[in-house]
Formats: C-alpha cells, sequence, structure tokens
C-alpha cells in the first residue's frame, strides 16, 4: 500500500458509482433468470481544480508513484465522507445475541447492533468498520441514543465477519483504500499557466 492521498478539498468534480455484477440467462420462452457474481464495489473519479505548478506537482508525483493500478491507496473522497446526520461519538458493534435473529456479526450480514454514540445516521451515509477497509452504506435511519443497541442496516452485506463484536465504527471522513483504474496518469497544463488533473479509482476488497 502507497500511502494516502492529500487532500481532496476543493475538487471540481466526483461521479461516485457502486458497481455489482449480475449473470443474466434468458430463455427461449422468455423467462429471466439473473444471479449476482461477485461483490460490490464502490468506484469515483476526481478533477482537480486548476493548480499552481508546486501544488499540482505534488499531487501527480503521489499518483505516478502508483506504478498505474499496481498499488493501491487512501483516499478520502470530498463531500459524500462525512454523514449527514447528527451522530457524536463513537458507535461500537455489539455482540450478537439469539434473542434478536436480524442482528448478525457474520459474513453476509446486512444489520448489526451498535451502541455507545448518540444522534442519527441517515440514509446514504458511508460507514466503515474498524477491522476491515471495506466502505458501507447505510439503508435505513439509525437513531442512537448512547446507551441502548440500536439497529445499524447498511448495504452491501457484510464482506467480513465482525468477529466478537466491539468494532467500532467511522462516519466522517471515511477513507476508502483504491486503486487506479489505469495505467496512464495524465496532467494538462492550461494558457494561463494552470495545471489542472482527473483520476478514477475503484474500492479495493
Amino acid at each position: 500500500m502507497a500511502g494516502s492521498f492529500p487532500l481532496t478539498t476543493g475538487f471540481t468534480t466526483l461521479d461516485f458509482t457502486s458497481n455489482t455484477n449480475t449473470r443474466v440467462s434468458v430463455s427461449v420462452s422468455g423467462k429471466t433468470q439473473r444471479l449476482q457474481t461477485g461483490s460490490q464495489n464502490w468506484s469515483f473519479s476526481l478533477r482537480s481544480p486548476k493548480k499552481d505548478r508546486a501544488d499540482a506537482m505534488v499531487d501527480y508525483a503521489f499518483l505516478v508513484t502508483q506504478n498505474g493500478q499496481a498499488e493501491s491507496f487512501t483516499i478520502v473522497p470530498p463531500v459524500i465522507s462525512n454523514a449527514r446526520g447528527t451522530a457524536s461519538g463513537t458507535p461500537v458493534v455489539e455482540n450478537a445475541t439469539s434473542t434478536d435473529p436480524l442482528l448478525s456479526l457474520a459474513a453476509g450480514s446486512k444489520n448489526v447492533g451498535v451502541k455507545s454514540a448518540s444522534g442519527t445516521l441517515k440514509k446514504g451515509d458511508l460507514i466503515k468498520f474498524s477491522n476491515h477497509d471495506k466502505v458501507y452504506m447505510v439503508t435505513e435511519d439509525c437513531n442512537m441514543d448512547g446507551s441502548s443497541v440500536n439497529q445499524l442496516s447498511f448495504y452491501p452485506p457484510l464482506t467480513t465477519a465482525l468477529t466478537g463484536g466491539g468494532q467500532t465504527i467511522t462516519y466522517d471522513n471515511v477513507p476508502f483504500k483504491v486503486h487506479l483504474t489505469g495505467d496512464n496518469i495524465k496532467i494538462a497544463t492550461t494558457t494561463d499557466g494552470k495545471f489542472q488533473y482527473e483520476f478514477k479509482v475503484n474500492e479495493e476488497i
């Protein structure tokens, strides 16, 4: 892994995409069968603002040292990486119990119990569990009261089990582990002497 990308404040464009793979087959009778293959991942592209050469080359040097698609790095995308709700404190994943079958820490679960934080996480907020790199999206508003166990629902299902509970959840400045989608990184200069670049990344699972 080759470091963390410099701050992304000021970027002019963020294109954010959820990627899934579905195999579709259609029989002679017209019946359609659909099967999801592989796991979901996020991708996004960023276009920089016009920068002075000194500032632009700091970013560009970081990008070229990724050796195209070979290396992975962390990046906090602008705007979407902070929760929209009023959450405060650090949510902690609660150990699963047999009394609520919806709450499971196993891989494949879409719901876990959380406590120790207050306020709300809203549909569409991004979160990350402390024991693995995958980023998830909240699918139902979660109201946390600071003491009781509250249900947190998200997508995609857990790719990695939350062993034993106790993992914490990041909901602001959510970092993505990513790699570049191409081997060629271009930087352009304009007639006013400013520099600008654009790049696209895929989440690394």
